[in-house]
Parts: C-alpha cells; structure tokens; sequence
C-alpha cells in the first residue's frame, strides 16, 4: 500500500479496509437484506411443513377444505410462506384462514410474516443489526463500527432503516392501531353469530391476526361480511392509513431533508430576528429579502415553525392524503352507479362493503367481505360498465372485428342491390305486359 496504485487494482478487503464505515455498512447491507428475505421464506416454509406434519388437524384441512381434491403439503407451506412475507394474502385452501380459527400455530406464524414482510419491517431489520452488535466480540473492532455506524445513521446507507426515534414512534404506532382493531373486533361483535362457537382464546388469537392481515395482506379467519358495520369501517380506516406510519418514519428521519426541499437554516439571522425589538427608524433602512420559495405560499407568522423540518413532512402528507382520497371518491362513486341496482335491492352488496372492496384495492391489500355462496371476492360479483352504441364514434382503429362488420356490411349491400335490381326487372317485364 505504500506505493501508489490505481483503484481498480485494490482488492476487496483492501477496499473494505480503507473504503470507511459508511462503505462497510452499505456492503453489508447488500448481503444482509437478501439473506433476511430467503431465509424468513425458506425458515417458515420448513417451520410451516413441520407443524402439518405434527398435526392430524392440519393434514385433514389440507385434504377436505377443497373441492376439487386435498392440497399438498410441501407446495401449502411454502405458498403460504411466500404469501405472508409478500402481504399477498393468496391461500391455497379456497376458505383462506378460516379452518384455522382455533388453531394458534399457524396464525401466530402468518401474523409474524406479515407483519416483518411490510410495516414491521423496519423494526425487525434493526433489531436484527442490534443483535448482530451485542454478539459480536470487542476483538471485532471493525465489525462492531460497522454496525454501530448502521444503528447510529441508518437513512444515510438504507431508505427503510430508521434512527431509534423513529423506530419507537413507529412501534407505537402499530401497537396502537393494533389494538384499536383488536379492540373493535371483540367489543362490537361478541354477540354476534359470526363468532358463536369460538373460545374466547381464539376469539381474542383471531382479532390480533385480523387486525394485523386487514392492514396489509388479504387473509380472513372470519366471515368479513358478517362483521359489525362498525368493525368494518375500523378495518377500512386502518387499510387506508396502512402506509403512513412508514412513511412518515422515512420522510422525518430523511438526512437530506432539508436541502432537497430548498431550505437552509441561519442561524445568526434567527438569533438576530429574535433579539431585533421594533424602532420606527428601521423603515429607512433598506429591508433585504430572502427567497424561499418552497414556503412563500404557507401563511404562517412563526419562522421556526416554518422551518422547521416537521412542517413539510405533516405539508407533505397533507397534500398525499387529500390526493389519493379523490381517487379512492372517484372510484367508488363509479362502483356505486355500476351496482346501483344490488345497492338499493336487498341483496350483500352494500354501500359498506363497496367502500371496503375500493380502499383494499386503493391500497394493495387484496381482502374482501366477500359474496355468500362463493369463494372469490366480492369483487367478482360486479358488473362491468358498458357504453351505449348508439354513441358517435369518431375514430375508428383498425382491428379484425371492424374488418369483419365491414365484409357483412358490404355482403348485406350486396344482397340488396341484387333483390332491388330483381323487384326493379319483374315490376318493368309485368307492366310491359300489361300494356301489351
């Protein structure tokens, strides 16, 4: 190394060594992120595998839960595995989850998948890094710096790995929700027969797995659309505010924050704002202005609220949330004009359950009250919107069935021609004979 040598000619640990920190904990990350995808899939396939074959209960739903002939057990546990951890929601027991109702393994399982895959995420992947540093010896100088430089700037190497006050806040958060849900579930529909039959073990098991698949992945272990209207619209809220508190976690732990929006804090000119008490000879100075412009629009009169970084992520999220909520109004307004006729008539397609069905397409989330007397979502149930034909057309594109309209049209023109020039020679030959 004492010689001088190009880049391109340093090898791996030499550029490891000298590459600093922040070099170190973005290699490792490259590594540590996959490994923490294939191993939580490949890990809980097994696990999942090994509990059906532990349990007689199990293999019997995975033979008499289909119709159309018992499912396999290898392709059940990983299928289920890959779903949890992606938030898919998909099952290859056409019932989804619910069999499982008193079943706690496989529920508690799903709901740890879930919840690491999507919006625990964050937390898991910084607890795991927190862990690698407590066991990692003090020998291992460069490690634990490594490490410690993750836990100590993570937004500067990951976007979804936060600072520990962000981490907490977005604990919080979902224990909060959580248990808004879990709170929903069982006080509003205790008496109804949608739950008759369960322990109150399971009932409570079943409300924690609910309200942690409704956020973000598809699974049901009840019927949805025998829930309490109330229960529902809980279910609705959380699968639109889903997204939020990861969200806000990234955009308030951003390091760049500020200079991507344009601003720059003085603070010699806050101090001097500040102490500046009002003369009147200050009018027959000369005033500089500074530009800001990604705040001249906000009407406020506090400039540490205004520069304050806290302020454009809430004016951010301001600005998302009305955004996406026209086009979850839009969408639903087109769905209810389509189904009018379901809606007003006695029928499971409600107002209710359309505005479920949006919001958990608005956000990927992929569940459903679903249709009684069906497997698939409620969703298939409805209608397509078709246009009149009588609309004026003026634009044509090519196509086979245009093609194929204008050969019978010509063919009918044809036929026409021939019948009128026929009629036409018959009606001449009778009146000539007449005349004669």
């Amino acid at each position: 190394m004492s010689e001088t040598i190009d880049k391109s000619q340093l090898t791996r640990e030499q550029r490891y060594k000298i590459g600093g920190a922040e070099y170190r904990a973005i290699d490792m990350l490259t590594r540590l992120v996959p490994l923490y995808y294939i191993g939580f899939i490949i890990g809980f396939g097994f696990i999942f595998r090994i509990y059906i074959a532990a349990s007689a209960y199990a293999r019997n739903v995975l033979e008499t839960s289909n119709g159309n002939g018992p499912v396999n057990p290898w392709l059940f546990s990983f299928f289920l595995s890959i779903s949890a951890f992606n938030n898919l929601g998909l099952s290859l027991v056409d019932a989804s989850m619910v069999p499982f109702q008193n079943a706690p393994f496989p529920l508690i399982m799903a709901a740890f998948l879930v919840l690491i895959g999507n919006t625990a995420y964050a937390l898991m992947l910084r607890f795991i890094i927190w862990s690698f540093k407590k066991c990692t010896p003090p020998s291992y100088v460069m490690l634990r710096e490594t490490l410690h430089y993750l836990l100590e700037h993570p937004r500067r190497c990951y976007t979804t790995l936060f600072p520990a006050t962000q981490t907490r806040w977005l604990l919080l958060v979902l224990i909060a929700i959580t248990v808004a849900e879990i709170g929903s579930f069982l006080a509003l529909n205790y008496w109804l027969p949608v739950l008759n039959g369960i322990p109150w073990a399971s009932r409570v098991l079943d409300g924690i797995f609910q309200s942690i698949a409704t956020r973000s992945a598809g699974f049901s272990v009840v019927s949805l659309i025998d829930l309490n209207p109330g229960t529902q619209l809980v279910y609705i809220i959380a699968m639109y505010i889903s997204v939020y508190p990861v969200a806000i976690s990234m955009r308030n732990s951003n390091v760049y924050q500020e200079r991507a929006l344009g601003i720059f804090h003085h603070e010699q000119e806050d101090q001097e704002g500040e102490n500046e008490e009002y003369k009147p000879e200050t009018f027959s100075k000369i005033i500089k202005l500074d530009r800001h412009p990604t705040i001249n629009s906000v009407l406020t009169n506090s400039r540490k609220v205004i520069r304050s970084p806290d302020f454009f992520v809430m004016t951010q999220i301001q600005r998302q949330l009305t955004n996406e909520i026209c086009w979850l109004i839009a969408g639903v307004f087109l769905v209810c004009v389509i189904e009018s006729g379901p809606i007003m008539d006695p029928s499971p397609i409600t107002f209710l359950t359309i505005l479920y069905e949006c919001v958990s397409a608005f956000g990927n989330v992929g569940a459903s009250v679903g249709f009684p007397g069906t497997t698939p979502s409620q969703s298939a149930e409805y209608r397509t919107l078709r246009l009149p034909a009588a609309i004026d057309r003026a634009v044509l594109l090519p196509s086979e069935q245009m093609e194929e309209n204008e050969i019978k049209e010509q063919e009918m023109k044809r036929r026409n021609t021939v019948l009128s020039q026929g009629i036409g020679a018959n009606h001449f030959v009778y009146n000539r004979q007449k005349t004669n």
